[in-house]
């Protein structure tokens, strides 16, 4: 009896050491929180997701796993690092969870590329250091950790090398994103709801007077001493 015992234990263990990632990834439903993967290969402790997004961003390939944490927590996280084999990308880590209605991104740092989402402004990525987001249904229930927004070039004279950052936070039930440049004549406040909708108002100061009509070509309005622009749109 007992040798029946462990020989069934083992084929547990066993089974559940070679079940596919692909199941645990749908298992999880991070479809349905905007999570999407051209292909999930491997085996639930060691695998990789194709070209994972959330929403209109692209992340990459990722090698991903089982987090055994999230099991103690009471909820099935993927523990998420760049793969291997994309040399050139920059790093990426973090974990992704599902809980009833609750989605979280947790210890999350590295850079992600955000394409055009925030076009015409020359914003080609943004890096993360230490950020936890969770959104319980459509609403925002917690966020922390440092974001910044590199800008690829000077914009009109004033050089972003070093991008703008900030701390987010939740606010009314949104993601709030507030950045500020190193001079601080530099604001981007990014509101991002749970619908995945978003708003970024940018503004700047401390302009030279013939700038205006450039930045009023690429959609800038005057409002006192700064030149503002707001981008909607949709992850």
């Amino acid at each position: 009896m007992t040798r029946a015992v462990l020989v069934s234990l083992a084929l547990v263990v066993a089974l559940l050491a070679l079940l596919p990632l692909r199941i645990v990834f749908d298992m999880a439903g991070l479809g349905s929180g905007g999570v999407s993967a051209r292909s999930v290969e491997g085996s639930i402790w060691s695998g990789t997701i194709r070209d994972l997004r959330i929403g209109k961003l692209s992340l990459g390939d990722m090698d991903a796993g089982l987090a055994p944490g999230g099991v103690l927590r009471g909820e099935l996280a993927l523990a998420m690092t760049r793969a291997a084999d994309t040399p050139g990308q920059p790093p990426l880590s973090f974990d992704l969870a599902r809980s009833g209605d609750s989605i979280a991104m947790r210890n999350a740092s590295g850079d992600i590329a955000t394409a055009d989402l925030f076009a015409p402004l020359p914003l080609r990525s943004v890096s993360l250091d230490g950020v936890d987001i969770a959104f319980t249904g459509q609403r925002c229930a917690q966020a922390s950790g440092v974001v910044r927004a590199n800008i690829e070039q000077s914009l009109f004279g004033l050089t972003l090398q070093r991008g703008l950052s900030g701390n987010l936070r939740c606010d009314d039930g949104d993601l709030l994103v507030p950045l500020k440049g190193q001079s601080g004549l530099e604001q981007m406040d990014v509101r991002i709801a749970g619908t995945g909708r978003y708003t970024a108002d940018f503004r700047l100061g401390g302009l030279a007077a013939s700038t205006g009509t450039a930045l009023s070509a690429l959609g800038f309005r005057q409002q006192g001493e700064a030149m503002t622009i707001r981008i909607n749109g949709r992850f």
